[in-house]
C-alpha cells in the first residue's frame, strides 16, 4: 500500500472516530428515557439502545452518526435556521 493511500485511510478512519465520539457525548447528555425513530418502520430506540449500536458499529449506529453529523454541519453553516425560517 502507497504512503498516500495509507495516510487518507487514517485520516478516514480518524475522522470517523471523531465523529462517534461527537455523537456519543452528546447522546450522554441526554435525559436516558428520550427515544429516537428509525427506519421506515419508525422503530423506536431509546437513548442507550442508540449507544450501544453506534458502539457495536453496526449500519443503524451508522447512520445515526451521518444523520447527527449532517444536522451539526446543517447548523453550523446556517442552513438549519435558514430552513427554518423558511418554513414559517
Amino acid at each position: 500500500m502507497g504512503s498516500k493511500a495509507y495516510n487518507n485511510k487514517n485520516l478516514g478512519e480518524e475522522k470517523e472516530k471523531t465523529e462517534r465520539e461527537i455523537v456519543l457525548a452528546r447522546l450522554e447528555v441526554l435525559i436516558p428515557d428520550i427515544c429516537f425513530a428509525s427506519g421506515s418502520d419508525f422503530k423506536s430506540y431509546s437513548r442507550d439502545m442508540i449507544i450501544e449500536e453506534i458502539k457495536k458499529n453496526s449500519e443503524i449506529g451508522k447512520d445515526f452518526i451521518k444523520t447527527e453529523m449532517e444536522f451539526l454541519r446543517a447548523l453550523k453553516n446556517g442552513n438549519l435556521t435558514k430552513r427554518l425560517v423558511e418554513a414559517s
